[in-house]
């Protein structure tokens, strides 16, 4: 908790107890007078002064509140600037979800108000590197949102502001890598994609990712994946994903030494990387690359991995946006520094598949497509994120 025991907190809760002591002097007033008034005017005020507190109080040292509003600020002006958020009726900035319902653009105020009623996960996953806030315009069409994404790509290759992700995004004297584009197809999109959240071809928040093999019939292999429409999501928890991530716009690949894999554990918790290091008892015997299923198998089954996700691809290209806007830098580089990427936070039942994306260098732009979650490569891996809640 910050400076719980500075006097501007000390002073409150001694205001605090003495509203308590002149309530609990003025109801057993109001008893023999039977005017309550006064005793419910000093309710109001102690519970104003208790919400005051609340809002005061911060349980997250490696995330302080300045640097979360600054992040939220960051993420708001992006999305205003690339044309993302438009009017609302109401006169606030949000989108306009699948359900054409509007969906005001969540309040820093209720992003607070939620870490700190989840402050027990957030507490250790914070302390485990997931310090980036990353808000999600999930109810927005897919196809809308990657309209965007090649848009900012293609404003900034222009603008000759289009690089590859550095190695060490803290190594002010590394050089930026310009990168090349087909300005025709800045974003190269599976067709399974089009349309997909709508029709609910794509399905969300599966817990499982049957495979053709294990399961031939589509019907079959949608109910067993238990993932729900983006519709249905949209209706019961709102248009707005906010999690905390981290911020690895390079996936990492093995540990080349153990000084390094040393570096890589936070809060007792081994960074997953494209070998599966830290999850080999979830790798089929005889493998060394983990597959889709054994990564979302692991996260769902290990404690240390408990209470994150895999990205959905809404996830993964509002990933994609706020670092080129911010650095310049695409993310998922894998012909560079970085790897491709998986979003088992997403299925594909028609075609057993689970979404995957990546930067392809050879190809000149980004790319969204899907692979098999039993498929195995040594340069896909996932990044994980632990909710803070829906708006």
């Amino acid at each position: 908790m910050e400076n719980i025991t500075c006097p501007q907190l000390r002073s409150d809760l001694k205001d605090i107890k003495s509203l308590q002591q002149e309530f609990e002097v003025a109801f057993e007033r109001a008893k023999e007078t039977d005017d309550f008034k006064p005793a419910q005017a000093l309710k109001v005020q102690i519970e104003q002064k208790m919400a005051g507190l609340k809002e005061k109080l911060w349980f997250f040292k490696e995330l302080p509140k300045q640097e979360l509003a600054k992040q939220y600020q960051s993420q708001k002006e992006i999305f205003q600037r690339i044309g993302l958020l438009e009017r609302l009726s109401t006169g606030e900035f949000g989108i306009k979800g699948i359900d054409n319902q509007e969906y005001p653009f969540p309040e820093l105020s209720d992003i607070s108000r939620m870490m700190r009623e989840n402050k027990e996960i957030l507490k250790t996953k914070i302390e485990q590197g997931f310090t980036q806030l990353l808000i999600t315009p999930f109810g927005m069409k897919l196809d809308d949102l990657t309209e965007r994404y090649g848009q900012t790509i293609l404003k900034h290759y222009r603008e000759g502001k289009l690089f590859a992700a550095k190695k060490n995004q803290n190594d002010f004297n590394e050089p930026l890598t310009p990168l090349k584009l087909d300005e025709k197809q800045p974003v190269w999109i599976h067709s399974e994609y089009a349309n997909a959240d709508i029709s609910g071809a794509l399905v969300y928040n599966p817990k499982e990712l049957p495979v053709t093999g294990e399961e031939p019939d589509e019907k079959k292999r949608r109910q067993k994946s238990q993932g729900k429409t983006k519709q249905e999501i949209l209706s019961r928890e709102g248009a707005w994903t906010i999690q905390l991530i981290e911020d690895l716009p390079n996936i990492p690949r093995a540990a080349e030494d153990e000084a390094e894999k040393q570096k890589r554990i936070k809060g007792g918790r081994p960074q997953l990387d494209t070998s599966g290091t830290p999850i080999k008892k979830y790798v089929k015997k005889g493998e060394t690359i983990p597959s889709p299923q054994e990564y979302l198998k692991a996260l769902q089954n290990d404690p240390i991995y408990q209470h994150e996700q895999g990205m959905t691809p809404e996830d993964q290209l509002t990933y994609a946006i706020l670092r080129l806007e911010q650095t310049d830098q695409v993310i998922d580089d894998w012909r560079g520094n970085g790897n491709a990427s998986y979003q088992p936070g997403a299925y594909l039942p028609a075609s057993s598949a689970v979404p995957s994306a990546s930067w392809d260098r050879d190809d000149q732009q980004a790319f969204l497509y899907r692979d098999d979650p039993g498929s195995r490569y040594d340069f896909c891996g996932l990044r994980s994120g632990v909710r803070v809640g829906k708006a």
